[in-house]
Formats: structure tokens, sequence, C-alpha cells
């Protein structure tokens, strides 16, 4: 595959994002003229497979009509046409046509060429998955294409011999003295070349074909001024004023004296042949221009400055020493300067040289003031980083700031690490020495945002003994993803730091009872105290119960080797029974309020009933596995530990509220008698994608009374159900509730054992439900476990890659991978004809989901079904299959069966512990299939 068809496939298909001809021809280094054919044969053959894959914008330059010129200059406002009574002068010229350039849309292209009377150039502009209905997204891709231009000796830009690059300098010592005239300016313009003719191949074709250019046709360029000779004296006030205001950089309004020093500090060096001292007006105007005359500064460069009152150099630098050797009697004890600056220092500071620079410098981090022995030192708080591509490609990160630490005081600096959703999509250096060559994708160690020993250990010990060193690469970036990319925050309550703050959640968080309606005599008495742990999902700063519990998983045999890991994961209980607690109806919160991260929107609009508070809730889809998820976290922790810390009296006010949640879905649509019942839970969004709200005004459609099952609203790929009673999600209930009988009973507490036994009545109750509703006679598997069942006899016989699962079945542990039930839905699930959502394609295969659509499959599901597994062929089948689909050396939320460099998500915290897991699994359970030796290996 071309190099330019697989990133646009990355970024366009894969990311969803939109690539300007600029962009692909810095990323590519290739001519402007030749990305933009790469764009059009792109666009061309995409929605040849498949029409409206991918969506274009054009750029259109040309003499529009009379007629819409004239309209489009008088508007269409109403005003009235005002006359003068000024004498008519007859023009002396002839008209001079204009010349128009717009960007329009793919869709809007044949209207807006009928409004043209002559078109000079016509060309792709940019691409993208969805049509581009607010063009100023644009700006996005000119960002990066920005960035990729710097320091990117081959960029390719078009230069216009008449405009000329002002540089920054300093004025000459002697002012007098006539400044040499550069030699740039004495460089003979160079003839544009025009774009290479190619026969046009698309239904546009009459347009491109008018878009060649006319010999006849000539632009003449308005005659420009002689420049004035250079002068040797200063510019006046009044051509200050009348010059663009010059913005000043990053500490140039600071009064700092570490950052005066900085400056002056600086040599410039001094060309081999200077510019003149006083540009003229029309040369300080002018600013480099990209090939689209787009402007590739990111700020304007600064007006001339007088000279008049300027001190020497040596003079500057003997004022600075001076000041810089001031007693410490300056310096408070926290480090504060008592005096203010004087006037001198702050005209220093304004008159000090700049050093010359090829590109405008970002505004330059705060400093701190430190003292040791007795001298000031400036520490700069934050060094700012940059990315670009090396010559094979691959993203290189540069001046990383070594003492700078990413967790300080609980809180994660983004300042000082790259986004790593914007990391993970480019692989990154050392490659593995396997035929995939893999990319480590994992974050510096000072960007991590959890770090732990344990971790590293197994690491070490797993991918010491794996015989493929592209599967050993993978696992050695998926299974920390979570600690080194999701823990947004996590403090072990002992600290009284976050004192303030939580006195601020304490005053704030009565809105959080009223928003939910509040059961009687609920009270903030203990929220968020202790250890707590905000897990989000990876590239969204919200928190699902479902995927927190299984990306920390993976983690939950180190809770007893590692204290770190320990409060971590205890953490993650307590801030899951908070979140229970105020919305157990909800499956995404956002971060505590004694975090200090910033909320976030999801952009929807939503109905829902019990009202919630969106300061504290990301979406409000009620999931039950969501619930089931909350109590799996506690048991997988207390199996792991034995430790019952988390027996707080706010997990206990969380569990209450899961069983208010069950007792009031366990009711059907209509009572014993016949009368209809108003479901506590509706939910309606305004949306055109069926799955993504709920039917008959936010209640779906009717379940039965009296099953024993309990309704789920949403299955936990976030989809609606069809039918209410979801069975994985019942079954994982049923399971969970037994699992946290069995903890409470152990505490030997009678009021305990009480609770043990109610939750034992559950699960009972939904386990016989599930027999009595759940399975159903399929006529060539014979027995085999329904998807979705509404109670009065309809079922849905389907499975979706997301856990809880039915392939998954066995993996919570509601039946044995033996049960002969399960067998035959086993059989079912996995082939074409019986499961919809098992899809088959020339790259990849395996179960995926209407959440993303019908060409993507899941990895998910494979490293399932590899769990489920107990032979060999299939095991490694399904982990071969996840490990070629895994070029970025992280495991996608889902793969294009046919196209699997096609994915979504570039890496996918979950999916990465579900691996992980599968690995771990082998380790102990099938250890020959991985390892050199068959010795088995267990955390």
């Amino acid at each position: 595959m071309d190099a330019y068809r697989k990133y646009l496939a990355e970024n366009v298909l894969s990311e969803d994002k939109v690539v300007t001809y600029r962009l692909l021809s810095r990323a590519l280094h290739v001519h402007p003229n030749t990305a933009k054919q790469m764009l059009y044969e792109f666009h061309k053959s995409e929605n040849g497979k498949k029409p409206g894959r991918v969506h274009a914008t054009y750029l259109v330059y040309g003499i529009k009509t009379a007629e819409t010129s004239s309209h489009s200059q008088n508007g269409t406002d109403g005003d009235i046409e005002m006359t003068s009574s000024m004498p008519e002068v007859e023009s002396l010229n002839e008209p001079v046509p204009t010349f128009t350039l717009t960007l329009i849309q793919e869709e809007n292209l044949e209207d807006a060429l009928a409004e043209y009377e002559e078109v000079s150039s016509i060309h792709v502009y940019s691409i993208g998955p969805h049509p581009a209905k607010d063009l100023a997204l644009l700006a996005d891709a000119a960002q990066q294409a920005l960035a990729l231009g710097h320091n990117d000796s081959q960029t390719v830009v078009i230069k216009n011999s008449n405009v000329r690059r002002r540089e920054r300098r300093g004025v000459a010592a002697n002012a007098s003295a006539p400044a040499p005239v550069a030699k740039t300016l004495k460089q003979e313009p160079k003839a544009v070349q025009s774009e290479p003719k190619s026969e046009p191949k698309s239904a546009l074709s009459k347009a491109f074909a008018a878009a060649k250019p006319k010999a006849e046709v000539k632009e003449e360029p308005k005659a420009e001024k002689e420049e004035p000779a250079a002068s040797s004296k200063p510019a006046s006030t009044a051509d200050k004023k009348k010059s663009a205001p010059a913005l000043k950089r990053g500490g140039s309004n600071t009064s700092s004296i570490m950052a005066a020093f900085s400056k002056a500090a600086t040599k410039v060096k001094k060309a081999e042949t200077s510019q003149p001292a006083t540009p003229s007006a029309d040369e300080s105007s002018v600013h480099p221009m990209s090939d689209d005359g787009e402007d590739d500064s990111e700020m304007p460069q600064p007006a001339p400055r007088s000279t008049a009152g300027r001190k020497t150099r040596k003079e500057r630098e003997e004022e600075l020493r001076r000041m810089m050797e001031e007693d410490d009697s300056d310096v408070d004890d926290d480090g504060s300067e008592k005096r203010a600056e004087s006037p001198e220092e702050e005209a220093m500071d304004e008159t000090a040289d700049e050093p010359a620079a090829l590109e405008p410098e970002e505004p330059e981090p705060a400093e701190t003031v430190t003292t040791s022995n007795g001298r000031r030192r400036g520490k700069r708080k934050v060094m700012r980083k940059k990315q670009m591509l090396d010559d094979q490609g691959y993203l290189a990160t540069l001046d990383w700031d070594t003492s700078q630490e990413p967790l300080t005081g609980n809180t994660f600096d983004p300042a000082a690490c790259p986004d790593y959703t914007t990391y993970a999509p480019y692989p990154h250096r050392p490659l593995s020495e396997g035929p995939l060559k893999l990319p480590f994708q994992r974050p510096h160690k000072k960007c991590r945002t959890f770090q732990s020993d344990a971790i590293e250990d197994v690491i070490e010990k797993i991918t010491g003994r794996m015989k493929d060193p592209d599967l050993a690469r993978l696992f050695e970036n998926a299974f920390p993803s979570t600690t080194d990319t999701t823990v947004r925050f996590h403090t072990d309550g002992k600290k009284s730091a976050d004192g303030d703050k939580k006195k601020k959640a304490k005053k704030s968080s009565s809105y959080n009872n009223r928003a939910y309606g509040a059961w009687p005599g609920e009270d903030d008495n203990g929220a968020w105290e202790g250890p707590q742990s905000f897990i989000i999902t990876g590239d969204i700063l919200a928190e699902w119960l479902r995927d927190s519990t299984n990306q920390l998983k993976p983690y939950q045999p180190l809770a007893t080797k590692d204290p770190r890991i320990f409060n971590l994961i205890l953490g993650a209980i307590n801030t899951q029974s908070e979140y229970v607690i105020q919305s157990p109806y909800c499956n995404a919160f956002q971060p505590p309020p004694i975090s200090g991260l910033p909320v976030s929107m999801n952009g929807q609009d939503d109905t829902v009933h019990p009202i919630y508070e969106p300061s504290f809730v990301f979406e409000c889809k009620y999931e039950l596995d969501s619930l089931g998820h909350f109590l799996a976290l506690t048991n997988d922790f207390y199996e792991h530990t034995e430790s019952t810390k988390f027996l707080s009296p706010r997990w206990y006010k969380a569990l209450d509220s899961v069983l208010r949640v069950l007792g009031a879905q366990s009711e059907g649509t209509f009572d014993s008698t016949g009368q209809y019942i108003r479901n506590e839970y509706t939910f309606q969004r305004k949306t055109t994608v069926g799955t993504e709200t709920l039917n008959l005004g936010g209640i779906g459609n009717p379940l039965n009374n009296g099953t024993g099952l309990v309704r789920s609203a949403f299955r936990p790929s976030d989809d609606a159900t069809i039918f209410g009673f979801f069975i994985p999600a019942n079954a994982q209930m049923s399971v969970e509730l037994k699992r946290t009988a069995a903890i409470l009973r152990s505490t030997q507490k009678k009021s305990d054992k009480t609770l043990a036994e109610t939750l034992e009545k559950w699960s009972r109750k939904i386990r016989d439900g599930i027999y009595e509703h759940g399975v159903v006679t399929h006529k060539k598997y014979g027995e085999v476990f329904a998807y979705e069942v509404d109670g009065y006899g309809s079922s849905l016989l389907m499975d979706d890659a997301n856990y809880p699962s039915l392939l998954a079945l066995p993996l919570m542990g509601f039946v044995s991978a033996d049960d002969q039930i399960y067998k035959n839905t086993r059989k079912m699930l996995l082939e074409k004809g019986s499961n919809p959502y098992y899809l088959v394609g020339s790259d990849f295969k395996g179960i995926g989901g209407p959440h993303i659509g019908l060409q993507n499959a899941w990895p998910m599901s494979l490293l399932v079904q590899a769990q489920t597994s107990n032979d060999d062929e299939e095991i490694m089948e399904c982990v071969n299959l996840v490990l070629k689909a895994s070029k970025l050396g992280l495991i996608h939320e889902s793969i294009d069966v046919n196209w699997s460099t096609t994915y979504t998500r570039s890496w996918f915290a979950w999916a990465n512990g579900v691996f992980a897991q599968t690995i771990l699994d082998l380790a102990k359970r099938k250890p020959h299939l991985i390892f050199s030796s068959s010795s088995p290996f267990e955390i």
C-alpha cells in the first residue's frame, strides 16, 4: 500500500480526522501539487468502494459572474440605496476583474461553480470522514501542518520574490553608521511555476478543464512605491503609530529579574550581511506566506523599536551582575522578593535585545526564585517539548524536562507531557525485533500517571520468557496501559493538602442529593474520605464504572505485593461508591470534586428521570452491568487480599442504592391486574441513531411482570436494549450478589448476615429467571442462552463483543465452559449464519455489534474467545489475529474486517486490559503456547 494511502486511511478513516493538502504535503515531504493529487486519488478510490465514505472540500479560484459579484457586494439586507450629490466622474481606467477564492463543500460544488464566469483553478483542499458542516474545523488541520512545518528543511514552500521575509534583529551599537544592504534583497525574482497539468478523471471534468490557465488573461500586480534607502536615523514616533502594534512574547510583560537576564545573556549571531536597520513600512508588514497564501507565522513580528536612551550591552550585563549578587535580605522566607522593580529595570526589560529566531517562540513558562548558598537561582517549572517526525516517519519527542515530575501533590501536569490521545496514533521507537516491528508506545517515565514496581516486575518476567518478540512488545505496551495513561487522580486520603478541596466539596455536595431526589435521611457524612482513584476510559475525561473495573482487573493479584496498587484499587472502590450513592442509574461520571480536574459535557441533549447533576455525571444511561461491575471490583479486591477496608458506611450506602434499583427495575410494564406502571427510569435523547435512545417516551418496549429478571435500559456497549431483560447482565449480577454475600458473612456481624441473606435471595431469583425465560430452543443448536428477552416469549439471539456477553458467561462464573447449554450457545455465536454480528472479512474476523457498524469486529471478542477455549489452535488463531491487527502496538476498539489498518481508537485502555488478562491466563493455563518453556507463570 502506498505511504500516502496508509497515512490517509489511518487519519481519515480510523481517527476521523480532516487532512488538508498542506498537512499531507508536510507530513510526507511531498510537493503541495502532489499532495493535492493524492487527496483526489484517495477520494476517488474510497468512494468507488463505498459511496460517501470520504468527503472532500474544494478550493475554487476565478472570476464570478457580474450578477453574482454585484449581489455579493450590494447585499440583500433591504437597505435603501443612497445617492450622492457629487457629480459623477467618468472612470479613466478599464474595469479590473475581481478574482474570488471560495472554499466549498463537495455537496455544494456544482452550485458554486455555476456562480463563476471563469474558473482559473480548482483542486481538492481537504478530505474527511464526514461532510464539513463547519469549515472552521479546518483550523485544526492547519495547526498540525504548521507544527510539522517548523524545524523541517524539507517543507515545500512556494516563494514570491517580491515578498521579503522580515527577520528579528537588534539595532547596531553605532546608530549613526548606515547599515549595509542585505544580499538577499538583490536576488532576481524567479518565475512562479504553474501546477502540472493532468487530464480530468471525474464528473467535474468540465470545471477542471475550464480551470486551465489561459495565456491571454494576466493578473498585473499593483505598482509598488519604490522602497526608500536605508536611513541611519531611528524610526519616529509617527512611524511607530502607523505600524502594527507588536505582540510581546511570554515574559516581556513580567518584571522577573531572571527573565530579563535570560534576554540580555543571549547573544545575537551576526549574519554575514545584515538587513537595513530601518526597514520600510511595506517591508515591515510582510509575513512569510505558504504555498496557498496562508500566514505561516504563529505571531506577528514586533515593530521596530526606538534606540533612544538605550544602554549598551556591557552596561546592562554589569547591572544584571550587580543585581544577581545582591544580599539575600531582599528575599522573603518564601522566596518572594520584597522590593518592587525599579523603573530602570522595567525600561531595561522593555529594551533588551531579542535573539534572532527563524520561528516565533511560545511564551516562556513562569519561573520560581529559590535560594541556595546565599545566591538566587532561577528554576523553570516546565520545559516545553517539541515533537517532530524523523527521517523514517516516526514521531520523535525532544527536549524532555528530566527534573519535572508529572505527579506532584496528586495533580497531573499536562503541560509537561504530550497528550496521549495524540501520542498513541504514531509509532515510537524502539521497534520490536519480530517481523511486525511493533513500536514502543508507553509514555516517558515522567509522564506516566501511576507507577508501580510490581507492574514493571511482571512485565520483565513475562516478556523475558515469551518466544514471540512482537507478542512480548504488545504485552509490554498493553499491560501497564491503565496505570500509564488513565489514572487521572489518586489520593491515599492521608495527606492534608486536599483539606480545602474537601471542604469545598462538602459545601457543594448538597446539590447531588437534590439532583437525584435524595433517598430519605441521606447525608454526606464521610463523603470522599479515605483513598480515592479516578480512572478514565482513555480519550474521554470521564469514568465508566464498567470500564474502570475491567481496566484494574489485571492488577488485582498485585494488591498484596504493592501497597500502592492496594490503595489504588481501594480508592477506586471508594470513588465508585460515591458515584453509585448519588446517581445509581448512571454509567459515566465526572472527576471527583476533590480532584480539582475540570468537568466536561458529552454534547448530547438528554431528558432523563431521575434527574442528575451534569457537573457530577457525564452520561446517565442505565446499564445493569454498571452496578454489577461495582460489586465485581469489590469482590475481586477481597478475593485477592481478604481485606475488608472498603466496608465503610459509604460502601454500605452504595450497596443499599444497588438493591433499591434492583427492586424498581424488576417490575414489569404492567402489574398483575394489567394496570400500566410507569418505570422510575426514563431516557430520551435527541438523535437520529436508534440505538442511542429509548422508544415509547423513554421507557422502551414492554416487559412482563414476575419474571425474576431485572431490566437494563442499555447494553455494555451503551446501545439501547431491544428487550429490556438483558441476559448477560442478569447473569453477572446473580454471580456478584452471591460473591458479595460471602464477604458479608465473613464479618460475623449480625447485620451483615441479614444483608447477606437478602443478596443471596436476589441472586437465586435472578438465576432462576434466566433459566426460565432466558433459555430458548434453537432448531439447529438445541437449548441456548438468549441475548435479550421480554418475558412474554420474545427473544433476541445474538451477541455483542462488549463484556458482559453470552460468550463470556464462564469468565464471570455463571456457568463452566463445559456446560452443555453454554457449549451450544458458543457454537451459535461463532457462526455467521446464526449470529448477525459475527463478522468475517479478508483481514480480520470476530464479534462486533451495532455500536460501530456492520464492518468492524472487536478484538475484545477474540480475546474472550481465547480465554473460553481449551483448543490450542483456536486460541493461537485468536491471539495472532489480534496481534497482526495491532500495528501500533496497542489494542484498538474495533477493526475493519476487510482492511485491518482501519480501526476505531488508536488505544483503548479496557481492550488493552483484556489482552493483558488473556496473556496472564495463557501463562498460567497454556504456557507452552506463548513461552519458550512449558512451566506456568502466575502472579
